[in-house]
């Protein structure tokens, strides 16, 4: 954990560097301040935020050797430390120095308070006026102008003193000072995060200056009372004051100001070096070696993974790889020593690699035992059609061959009754049954078959006496013509098809 928390703020610095020397060399000279400004700014917090960005570097790699696939060996407990590290030092060494600049600035604060309650205020416009006894340079805290009124101070002066530090109150430049601060309290050991507070500062003086002058005072006498107020007591580190930057760069920068800047097109520049610092500081990418090696491992964990395992021993290895691979990422997050780290990376590849392969394994077995179990089920399917197809030709030839009457209705009824079982098995495996239709000729063989059958009758009835069977005779060839004229109606209708 202490080497990452100083990898991240060498990452920091690295950042912050790049920014200022950008600004200091390219953009510093140049009069459009308020994109200075905005380039100073939104540079601060990309710089604490990018290192923390979870991205792939293409300029660095890190090659991960192929005999690590197989399931690494159970790491073991690091032994207890027999006392503090030099990274542990430097850490604690950074945190008492960042606590001693955090209590510096609300010392500041309670020092601002406490000048301000104990001198007179008046309200002026939008600002509050603190009229200070000890001789002090005037300075601007938020919405409060702290100024010692001196006699040798006309009225003409007071008022560009006002509007000068009106102009910091009125675009929260006390608010960029506070984030400034707070930067400079994370990055105290590094010199450039001074450098970046003092040109932050100096742009909004450069701001302040060129409102006053575009307000109509007399830039000569501007610069003179510049000049005057470079002498007086202390300042407070992060007030906005009159005199905050060098007072020759300030004349020399009214000379060159206009009433508005142009935003410089090199800021432009700026997007490119970010995101190539960015990917230069980001994580190595992870290179799988390639050869003979990696073949042959490859097919030493194919052949391992082929050992059959039961459904509970394949779930229980993929929780155990699971929680190896949380370990190893946490393991790899919390250092940033490269022996180590390369080390956990081939683990962590192997472990990721292992699961890989188990659960390509589960899947294919998954696919075989599904294909097999709808093989098995197609082949009774069949199994089952066959039957019934065999029971209906056994059940139709009963009913042509039987001789009596009452024989032929007991046949008619138990295909009926198959019939209907058959429907309920059919739709229970969802299959529509098509009737085929009959051709032409089992057309004029059934008609056929049905004259023979009314001859018969014909016969019976000639030679029957009961009278109570005559009739009943007598309704079977009646019905037996009816159904000999519709075949016959069927026949003509396929013959003009």
């Amino acid at each position: 954990m202490d080497t990452a928390l100083i990898d991240y703020l060498f990452k920091v610095a690295v950042f912050l560097g790049t920014a200022y020397f950008f600004y200091h060399y390219l953009l510093r000279n140049d009069v459009s301040f308020l994109a200075n400004r905005l380039f100073l700014l939104s540079m601060l917090p990309l710089s604490f935020l990018l290192p923390l960005a979870p991205l792939r570097s293409p300029f660095r790699s890190l090659t991960v050797s192929p005999a690590a696939l197989a399931v690494a060996p159970a790491m073991p407990a690091a032994a207890a430390p027999s006392g503090p590290s030099f990274a542990s030092i430097i850490v604690f060494l950074y945190w008492a120095g960042a606590a001693l600049l955090l209590l510096r600035i609300l010392f500041h604060l309670f020092h601002l308070y406490r000048l301000q309650r104990r001198n007179p205020r008046e309200r002026l416009r939008n600002v509050t006026l603190v009229r200070v006894a000890q001789p002090i340079p005037p300075f601007s805290f938020f919405n409060r102008i702290f100024l010692h009124a001196d006699k040798r101070c006309n009225a003409r002066e007071m008022e560009q003193i006002i509007s000068h530090e009106s102009v910091h109150i009125r675009q929260l430049h006390s608010l960029d000072i506070l984030v400034m601060e707070l930067a400079v309290a994370l990055q105290w050991f590094n010199p450039v995060a001074w450098l970046y507070r003092k040109a932050l500062k100096e742009t909004h003086e450069y701001l302040a200056d060129r409102e006053v002058i575009a307000q109509g005072f007399n830039a000569d006498g501007y610069r003179l009372l510049l000049f005057e107020q470079q002498f007086g007591a202390k300042l407070f580190e992060f007030a906005s004051h009159l005199k905050q930057s060098q007072i020759k760069r300030r004349m020399s920068m009214m000379k060159r100001m206009k009433t508005t800047g142009k935003v410089p097109y090199k800021i432009v520049l700026a997007l490119p070096l970010v995101a190539l610092l960015a990917l230069a500081l980001a994580q190595p990418r992870l290179v799988l070696a390639k050869g003979a090696a990696a073949d042959e491992q490859k097919q030493t964990v194919h052949k391992e993974e082929k050992k059959a395992m039961s459904e509970q021993e394949q779930k229980e290895l993929q929780l155990k790889l699971e929680a190896k691979k949380n370990a190893l990422k946490e393991k790899l997050s919390a250092t940033t020593d490269p022996e180590e780290k390369q080390k956990l990376m081939a683990e962590l590849e192997s472990v990721l690699k292992k699961r890989e392969v188990l659960l390509s394994e589960s899947e294919l077995a998954l696919k075989e035992q599904e294909k097999a179990e709808k093989a098995k089920e197609k082949e009774k399917l069949k199994e089952l059609m066959a039957k019934l197809e065999a029971k209906e030709k056994a059940l139709k030839e009963a009913y042509a061959g039987a001789e009596t009457p009452e024989a032929k209705e007991k046949a008619k009824q138990d295909l009926d009754e198959f019939f209907k079982k058959r429907q309920a098995i059919l739709d229970e495996y969802g299959i529509v049954k098509v009737k085929k239709q009959p051709t032409r000729e089992q057309m004029e063989k059934k008609l056929a078959s049905v004259k023979e059958m009314r001859l018969k009758l014909e016969q019976e009835i000639a030679a029957e006496k009961d009278h109570e069977k005559l009739k009943e005779l007598k309704q079977k060839f009646e019905k037996l013509g009816q159904f000999a004229e519709e075949l016959k109606i069927k026949i003509e209708e396929m013959a003009q098809k």
